[in-house]
């Protein structure tokens, strides 16, 4: 049970080592579109990740929000950027 244990959080600690922050801005809201600053393709709604409370509103459109890319692939939007 230990072992296990371990293992667990040592691969939750390398996914927080490893990942560093992106920056992207908003394109779209309905359906959320975002542009990565470092990459050419934008970020479509079904590889995106909104917190519970956070919402992303037409006023929205142009503002820079940062995210960090998941383990499955998708990315998870912290927030939008002041």
């Amino acid at each position: 049970m230990q072992t296990a244990i371990a293992k667990l959080f040592q691969g939750a600690r390398s996914g927080i080592t490893d990942t560093q922050p992106e920056f992207g801005t908003i394109q779209l809201h309905a359906p959320l579109t975002i542009k990565l600053d470092r990459d050419p393709e934008p970020l479509e709604e079904e590889e995106c990740v909104l917190l519970e409370d956070e919402v992303i509103l037409s006023e929205d459109i142009g503002r820079k929000v940062v995210l960090v890319r998941c383990a499955n692939g998708q990315y998870l939007v912290l927030g939008k950027v002041k």
